[in-house]
């Protein structure tokens, strides 16, 4: 399928403290995508850093 998103090798830091590592996903068109994890995890994060929210 065609990937309409590719998120390789993100991470992202607060000062210190490294909140995402080195996360790797593809999303293909008509694929159905959710993003699960407790709470304080770096769901909105992530979603913050590939600018979706």
């Amino acid at each position: 399928m065609e990937p309409i998103l590719e998120v390789r090798h993100l991470s992202k830091s607060f000062g210190k403290n490294e909140v995402l590592r080195d996360i790797d996903f593809t999303v293909s068109k008509g694929d159905v995508t959710s993003i699960i994890g407790a709470s304080g995890s770096g769901k909105s994060t992530l979603l913050r850093c590939i600018n979706l929210l």
